[in-house]
Protein backbone atom coordinates (compact mmCIF):
# COMPACT_ATOMS: atom_id res chain seq x y z
CA UNK A 1 0.00 0.00 0.00
CA UNK A 2 1.17 3.47 -0.71
CA UNK A 3 1.78 5.96 2.06
CA UNK A 4 -0.89 8.36 0.76
CA UNK A 5 -3.53 5.62 0.85
CA UNK A 6 -2.59 4.64 4.41
CA UNK A 7 -2.81 8.28 5.55
CA UNK A 8 -6.20 8.64 3.83
CA UNK A 9 -7.49 5.48 5.54
CA UNK A 10 -6.30 6.62 8.98
CA UNK A 11 -7.83 10.09 8.56
CA UNK A 12 -11.07 8.62 7.20
CA UNK A 13 -11.30 6.19 10.12
CA UNK A 14 -10.64 8.99 12.63
CA UNK A 15 -13.29 11.21 11.04
CA UNK A 16 -15.82 8.36 11.04
CA UNK A 17 -15.06 7.57 14.71
CA UNK A 18 -15.50 11.21 15.76
CA UNK A 19 -18.75 11.51 13.80
CA UNK A 20 -20.24 8.34 15.30
CA UNK A 21 -19.13 9.28 18.83
CA UNK A 22 -20.65 12.77 18.65
CA UNK A 23 -23.87 11.37 17.19
CA UNK A 24 -24.23 8.86 20.01
CA UNK A 25 -23.43 11.46 22.69
CA UNK A 26 -25.91 13.98 21.31
CA UNK A 27 -28.64 11.32 21.08
CA UNK A 28 -28.09 10.37 24.73
CA UNK A 29 -28.32 13.96 26.01
CA UNK A 30 -31.22 15.13 23.81
CA UNK A 31 -34.21 14.58 26.20
CA UNK A 32 -32.39 16.28 29.08
CA UNK A 33 -31.45 19.28 26.93
CA UNK A 34 -35.01 19.50 25.63
CA UNK A 35 -36.38 19.56 29.19
CA UNK A 36 -33.90 22.26 30.23
CA UNK A 37 -34.78 24.38 27.19
CA UNK A 38 -38.51 24.07 27.97
CA UNK A 39 -37.88 25.05 31.60
CA UNK A 40 -35.94 28.17 30.56
CA UNK A 41 -38.68 29.09 28.07
CA UNK A 42 -41.33 28.77 30.80
CA UNK A 43 -39.30 30.99 33.14
CA UNK A 44 -38.90 33.65 30.43
CA UNK A 45 -42.61 33.70 29.57
CA UNK A 46 -43.47 33.87 33.27
CA UNK A 47 -41.29 36.98 33.65
CA UNK A 48 -42.99 38.64 30.67
CA UNK A 49 -46.48 37.99 31.98
CA UNK A 50 -48.30 41.15 33.06
CA UNK A 51 -50.09 41.14 36.36
CA UNK A 52 -53.24 43.22 36.22
CA UNK A 53 -54.32 44.95 39.41
CA UNK A 54 -57.78 46.40 39.98
CA UNK A 55 -58.08 50.17 40.06
CA UNK A 56 -58.37 51.55 43.56
CA UNK A 57 -61.85 52.93 44.22
CA UNK A 58 -62.09 56.43 45.62
CA UNK A 59 -62.83 60.05 44.81
CA UNK A 60 -59.48 60.57 43.10
CA UNK A 61 -60.03 57.69 40.66
CA UNK A 62 -62.37 59.71 38.41
CA UNK A 63 -62.60 63.28 37.28
CA UNK A 64 -58.93 64.18 37.38
CA UNK A 65 -56.99 64.96 34.24
CA UNK A 66 -53.67 63.34 34.92
CA UNK A 67 -50.90 63.13 32.43
CA UNK A 68 -49.84 59.60 31.61
CA UNK A 69 -46.44 58.57 32.84
CA UNK A 70 -43.70 58.84 30.29
CA UNK A 71 -42.22 55.54 29.22
CA UNK A 72 -38.57 55.02 29.93
CA UNK A 73 -36.43 52.44 28.23
CA UNK A 74 -34.58 50.13 30.55
CA UNK A 75 -31.57 48.16 29.32
CA UNK A 76 -31.81 44.42 29.62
Amino acid sequence: MSTELEIALVLGTAFLWVTVTLTILSAIDRPERKARRQERRDIRTEKRRIEYRPVAAGPHAQGRNRHPRSRRLHPH
